[in-house]
């Protein structure tokens, strides 16, 4: 599974989840979401490795040279995480909008493979 397609299979839950008004779903997302970010371990390269037999990661090596080292896959689910934590979880009524233009974009992401925030954060200098 490539990390278009987890975009993509990302969005469509967080749309339903939302559009069915499933809050222990959103906050299901959340938590795989913050546990992916903080341990690295990306369920589409875990599948793969799987799938394939390798063991260990092996991540891209880019020839630009990076100025930190986080991956900017990594910090994508940081952000994701923390912009549904503010506006799902602490100010649900005032910005409502706002999960549903993160699910909407995750979407756009998986099905374009163009996603605005990663393409910033490697702009900027994350691997």
């Amino acid at each position: 599974m490539t990390e278009r397609w987890y975009r993509l299979i990302q969005g469509i839950y967080l749309l339903i989840a939302l559009y069915i008004e499933h809050d222990m779903m959103v906050y299901g997302f959340m938590v795989v979401l913050a546990l992916e970010a903080l341990t690295n371990l990306r369920l589409p390269i875990v599948l793969s490795q799987l799938r394939q037999g390798k063991h260990g990661t092996d991540f891209p090596d880019s020839s630009r040279c990076t100025t930190f080292n986080i991956d900017s896959e990594r910090l994508l689910r940081i952000v994701v995480v923390l912009f549904l934590l503010l506006s799902y979880v602490f100010f649900a009524e005032p910005i409502w909008f706002f999960p549903w233009f993160v699910a909407a974009m995750l979407l756009l992401a998986g099905i374009t493979n163009i996603c605005p925030m990663v393409m910033m954060f490697q702009y900027l200098g994350f691997r």
